[in-house]
């Protein structure tokens, strides 16, 4: 069976103030019901005592009726039960004896007369007993209970006087309905009140749902003005650096396209002019060297590709496929270096490096040391300077190259995901670089000297 829910922010919060304010009323009429009454009953059999002994004590039981005037002792009232040397039993109500009659109770009209010699009668039968002092009854007769106090009295000249002091247990329910009327106005009120906190909650959240379909539109003009402190203003807030991390993307996305179709289209169009030059017979040299142009594109096609499809499943290979194990970053950089060596074999390399092991995974910090020498040697003159020493806790690595500095408004974004080198040619090699070495919570940087680069590479030293 599906949950009943409430599509609106009102009924919700109506609901929920109404529910409080039920529980609060079921909780006052339970201990009403099962504590005030039986307080309430206590209290009523002391005051009916106390009113007992006062009659005892004065033994003057021809005065009028005035405890009933009391709120405990509403509607009660005494009488003399005489039983002669006969046994015969006779109500002599002394307060009607002179001639004043009783003051009647301002309780409800009931089904019987609880002043009916009927009624005495039956607390009559209670008396077992010749003497008897304050013995306190609690019975129903008719459907209505009484409470009743009986005492030996001396009361005329033959048989056997009692006093008998008794009251109905009339409900109160005053408290009940009090409480019933109090909760029904407050649920009323409560309603008002939803609305309105309701609408000091939505608006703000209706404002958000606006924004979050301008973000999924694209719609990057202005961010969401934070007007709290609270958890929605954190929310607003979090959207605002949502939005702006979206529209960084979205940028670098476009630049993607940008630079991915131009470099990769530049290749496309020189293989397809010299594959068509050998069509048509029509080419500068030799079929073999327009044959070795195409070669050549072709690779440096391959490579770009190969550069793109790793750059975009780096993340889930280092996440997923990551063991970090010992890597020794000295025969790391000798074996790297003995293969770029051949390359060039004009350039000078001067190598000063020590044995420092780090956490890692030796192919792909591998893949980023290679990116930044081959970067070098695009750029190197003569020279190439590769240090690996050991900083406190760090092992820091040096790769120098005496090529030309890089412009300082670009120094910064060399590692970014598609900067353009000099040649307007887009990169990828320092942006998988970066990518690999920040996992293994690693630094790189690059730093213009007065002749050439050098890039610092610091990472945690194994332990």
């Amino acid at each position: 069976m599906k949950k009943f829910r409430f599509k609106s922010l009102t009924m919700r919060i109506w609901i929920t103030f109404t529910s409080i304010i039920l529980i609060i009323i079921c909780s006052i009429s339970f201990l009403y019901l099962f504590t005030f009454r039986i307080i309430n009953e206590k209290a009523k059999i002391e005051d009916l005592k106390v009113a007992h002994d006062i009659l005892l004590k004065t033994n003057n039981f021809n005065l009028p009726n005035r405890f009933d005037e009391l709120r405990n002792l509403r509607g009660s009232n005494y009488y003399i039960l005489n039983i002669d040397d006969n046994n015969v039993t006779k109500i002599i109500d002394i307060n009607k004896g002179q001639g004043m009659p009783p003051i009647r109770s301002q309780s409800p009209p009931q089904m019987i007369d609880i002043n009916s010699n009927s009624v005495k009668m039956w607390m009559a039968s209670f008396i077992k007993t010749k003497d008897i002092y304050e013995k306190q009854f609690k019975a129903t007769y008719d459907n209505i209970t009484f409470i009743f106090i009986i005492s030996s009295v001396k009361y005329g000249s033959t048989g056997n006087s009692y006093l008998i002091t008794y009251m109905p247990e009339l409900e109160e329910n005053s408290l009940l309905y009090l409480v019933l009327i109090v909760g029904i106005v407050f649920i009323a009120i409560s309603f008002f009140t939803s609305k309105i906190v309701a609408n000091y909650i939505a608006k703000p959240l209706k404002e958000l749902e606006d924004y979050t379909i301008r973000i999924a539109n694209k719609d990057w003009k202005e961010p969401i003005d934070i007007k709290s402190e609270d958890e929605i203003g954190r929310l607003a807030s979090s959207m605002n650096n949502m939005q702006k991390e979206l529209k960084r993307a979205e940028e670098e996305e476009k630049m993607f396209l940008q630079s991915i179709s131009h470099d990769l289209k530049t290749p496309v169009m020189v293989i397809m002019s010299h594959a068509e030059a050998i069509i048509d017979g029509v080419y500068i040299e030799s079929v073999e060297k327009t044959a070795e142009i195409i070669k050549d594109e072709a690779i440096s096609l391959d490579r770009k590709i190969k550069q793109i499809l790793y750059l975009n499943t780096l993340d889930y290979v280092l996440e997923n496929k990551n063991e970090s194990s010992k890597v020794n970053l000295r025969d790391l950089f000798m074996h790297v270096v003995s293969r770029f060596e051949v390359i060039n074999s004009k350039i000078e390399w001067d190598l000063d490096i020590d044995e420092i092991f780090i956490h890692g995974k030796d192919d792909k910090i591998q893949v980023a040391i290679e990116n930044i020498l081959e970067n070098g040697l695009r750029y190197v003159e003569e020279k190439i300077c590769v240090s690996l020493k050991e900083e406190g806790s760090f092992a820091v690595i040096e790769i120098y190259n005496d090529g030309p500095n890089i412009d300082n408004a670009h120094i910064d974004h060399i590692f970014d995901n598609f900067y353009k080198d000099k040649t307007g040619n887009f990169g990828l090699g320092l942006a998988i670089s970066k990518k690999i070495i920040n996992f293994y919570n690693g630094e790189v940087m690059a730093i213009n000297r007065d002749k050439g680069v050098s890039f610092i590479i610091k990472f945690n030293k194994y332990i």
